[in-house]
């Protein structure tokens, strides 16, 4: 079976500050865990399954082909950025978890890591908001997002994390969020 990626190591490479040099090897696993965990909560199981399968084939085109490109994909691009910097850290070897160094760098300390991955979330979080906001203006467009009832994974209303609750968005209906996330 085909995976159908949103992005190409191309794109990330050329739309992100991940180097030109780090092996696809390395990404590939992230770009599909990245499309699976973050996009498709996004987007929606069905919606998801249908951009996937116009990928395998080589028909995504029209509105779908404008929601993965100016939405979809920065969107994804983030959420890479944001996963990839663990992946590439460590190296899982046969009797250990390593790290390299070289004599032109040196590593970041926790402080600024963690300054770097919360960078990272929040462009992604960002990025990805514009997508579900760009798809409850436009989900007359998009049947497959708001026909999400019996799926398994339904669209948010909001890609943004807290743990604090701060309250509806006074255009937004308690009836329009339960029903399709917009």
């Amino acid at each position: 079976m085909s995976i159908g990626l949103f992005v190409s190591e191309t794109y990330i490479k050329k739309n992100t500050v991940i180097d030109e040099n780090v092996d696809m090897h390395l990404l590939l696993p992230t770009i599909w865990m990245a499309q699976e965990r973050h996009i498709q909560e996004i987007i929606g199981g069905s919606l998801y399954r249908k951009i996937q399968a116009d990928i395998v084939a080589s028909t995504l085109a029209g509105d779908y082909l404008t929601l993965v490109n100016s939405y979809l994909a920065p969107a994804l691009g983030w959420w890479v950025m944001y996963e990839a910097d663990i992946t590439l850290l460590y190296k899982y070897r046969n009797k250990n978890v390593s790290t390299k160094t070289s004599e032109n760098s040196a590593p970041v300390d926790f402080t600024q890591h963690k300054y770097l991955r919360e960078h990272n979330k929040d462009q992604a979080e960002w990025w990805s908001q514009r997508a579900i906001d760009y798809l409850c203006e436009y989900s007359n467009l998009f049947p497959e997002y708001t026909d999400n009832q019996y799926d398994e994974i339904s669209p948010r209303s909001t890609k943004y994390s807290s743990t604090v609750f701060l309250g509806l968005n006074k255009n937004r209906t308690v009836k329009q969020i339960l029903n399709n996330g917009c």
